[in-house]
């Protein structure tokens, strides 16, 4: 493979084979950031999960696919549940926009604006 690289995570695992090397003083480095998430441990261990809705019932659902092969086939099978054994649970599928590591500001607002209950995040079936 010409030019391409195989990428370790932080823990030396493989974790695929990504972009293009650097030509400066580095020339093993990625240069896009989007690829790997970059926050530290402790920054991580310090964000919660938002709490748990007491029900479903009658509740927005925003269906989010992020764009891994599967993600959308995936939702739709958990639209059709919510169809078949929760109908009073409203839910709405989006695709987000760029890559499935960039952040989508627009979406968010948008389920904000909305008065998303909740949100499932589809990343591949």
């Amino acid at each position: 493979m010409a030019g391409k690289i195989t990428v370790l995570d932080p823990r030396g695992q493989p974790s695929g084979v990504f972009g293009r090397r650097s030509s400066g003083d580095n020339p093993g480095t990625i240069l896009s950031p989007r690829v790997r998430p970059v926050d530290s441990r402790e920054a991580m261990e310090k964000l919660q999960m938002a709490d748990r809705l007491d029900t479903l019932e009658g509740k927005l659902i925003y269906l989010v696919d992020v764009g891994f092969p599967g993600s959308k086939e995936f939702l739709e099978e958990v639209a059709e549940w919510f169809k078949e054994n929760m109908p009073t649970v409203k839910v709405v599928y989006r695709q987000k926009r760029f890559d499935p590591y960039s952040d989508d500001p627009q979406l968010w607002e948008e389920i904000h604006a909305a008065g998303g209950d909740g949100v499932i995040i589809g990343v591949g079936g």
